[in-house]
């Protein structure tokens, strides 16, 4: 459950712009991490100096300040909230107050009511819809599952098998998932860890993070959701990318302090104890399966925007909600990030999965349309702890094929700009459903192979495949 922590963002936002001219990789991450940390710097001397007087007066216990974004998660004494809201209302330069539930307390997108869950629900809501399914102690060959080689049926509905035999499997690559860990030991996954050393030993160092009381040295999944979604991104015969290599938050527990805390270390990785931040080891694609706070509070767009000026493409769960209209999930409603429907093994969508446009106002006349892409999201095959695999459902399961989509187009097409990748998506997902980008589907299923001929034809010349930070 989230603790009562106050998140204090402030108005002046870094500039970045001038970065997005360079090529994906490290100098573009690390020099847009500087002018984030340059910016807290010199924008967050008063708010400290605020905060400082509060915790002298015994109101405030501890708080903590955030580059991305530019914030202070301020931790009350007893029931003083309010007394601390009220404070940072008064001085200038203060763009929103927020709840730990994401609810806007001052500021902007003062809508909504908190909302709470992974996308997925567990089996004893009753909802079979979102449940886990069978468990298998090797891959099996299930008729609906699998084909006949045990390779999971979203592989071949996306074309990865076909595109990682062209050589767009993901080498070079890091996927940075935040979710409730990972097993590190599972045969499908262990080789793809990038803490992983030549000899075999394992450093969590830059490549894993875990929060409070589950903060640990090694990769551990504090549930079984994380290990099938990295497995489905990155796994070995289960995975779209089997060559990219995975880093892992878990990032789950708490509240909206704990996930803007794992956005940033995906901004720039920290040591075991939170310190020495290296934005040169940041991933390249970030997966999120999971939901935090009103679907109208823009509680996560600066976290997304810095991401995405580094070069860092996000992918989200489009939700679980239903076939209602506005559904998508935090933060899968803003632009910056791709977020995915599901659909089943014929390619018609999951009843469960979560309708647009986004529920943000509509800026300058354009729709906010959601979601982005579709991908396989019903019964889906991937790695559990223990060396198991199992069978869930939920666009949890289509984010990371998306993910693992992206890894494959840019592991040879790296410097693809993030309009460029947009395009070769756009241009090569099969449109299903209503003619043409729809509510249900977004543009349509995504096609690996479609995409790379889309990305041969219209940006044939693109420079070296990146160098695998670290």
């Amino acid at each position: 459950m989230p603790t009562d922590t106050i998140i204090v963002k402030l108005a002046t936002r870094a500039a970045t712009g001038a970065f997005t001219k360079l090529p994906r990789g490290a100098e573009r991450k690390t020099e847009v991490w500087n002018a984030l940390v340059r910016n807290a710097q010199t924008s967050q001397t008063a708010a400290v100096k605020l905060v400082e007087d509060l915790k002298a007066q015994g109101l405030v216990t501890t708080y903590e300040s955030l580059v991305s974004p530019n914030a202070l998660l301020i931790d009350p004494s007893g029931s003083n909230g309010k007394q601390i809201t009220a404070a940072f209302q008064a001085p200038a330069g203060v763009a929103a107050i927020y709840d730990n539930t994401g609810t806007v307390l001052f500021g902007a997108n003062k809508l909504g009511a908190a909302e709470w869950g992974a996308e997925r629900v567990q089996a004893d809501t009753g909802l079979d819809v979102f449940s886990r399914g069978m468990t298998f102690a090797s891959l099996p060959t299930v008729p609906g599952i699998t084909n006949g080689e045990g390779t999971p049926y979203g592989l071949d509905m996306i074309g990865a098998g076909t595109a990682n035999a062209a050589g767009a499997d993901g080498h070079g690559l890091v996927f940075g998932s935040i979710d409730t860990g990972a097993d590190v030991t599972h045969e499908a996954i262990n080789a793809g860890f990038r803490g992983r050393q030549a000899d075999g030993a394992l450093v969590g160092d830059y490549s894993w993070y875990s929060f409070g009381s589950q903060h640990r040295a090694l990769p551990k999944d504090f549930d079984t959701h994380g290990t099938h979604t990295v497995g489905t991104a990155t796994g070995r015969k289960v995975g779209v990318a089997p060559a990219a290599k995975w880093i892992s938050v878990a990032g789950l527990q708490g509240g909206l302090d704990v996930r803007l805390k794992a956005l940033q270390y995906m901004q720039a990785p920290v040591d075991f104890n939170g310190l020495n931040p290296k934005p040169e080891l940041a991933p390249d694609v970030v997966g999120m399966s999971w939901w935090t706070g009103p679907k109208s509070s823009d509680a996560f767009r600066d976290s997304m925007q810095n991401l995405q000026a580094a070069g860092i493409v996000t992918t989200k769960s489009a939700g679980n909600n239903g076939d209602g209209p506005e559904t998508i999930s935090s933060p899968g409603q803003f632009r910056e990030v791709i977020a995915t429907a599901a659909v089943d093994k014929n390619g018609d969508i999951a009843q469960f999965s979560s309708r647009g446009p986004s529920p943000l106002p509509h800026t300058g006349g354009d729709p906010d349309w959601k979601p982005d892409f579709s991908a396989p999201g019903v019964d889906v095959l991937s790695s559990v702890p223990g060396n198991r695999y199992q069978t869930m459902s939920g666009t949890s399961m289509a984010q990371p094929h998306m993910a693992g989509a992206i890894l494959d187009i840019l592991s040879v097409y790296p410097q693809l700009t993030t309009e460029q990748l947009q395009t070769v998506l756009q241009s090569s997902s099969r449109d299903t459903g209503a003619k043409g980008r729809d509510l249900e589907f977004g543009f349509g299923i995504i096609d690996i192979p479609a995409a790379l001929a889309v990305a041969a034809k219209l940006y044939p010349t693109t420079p070296a495949p990146i160098t695998e930070a670290g």
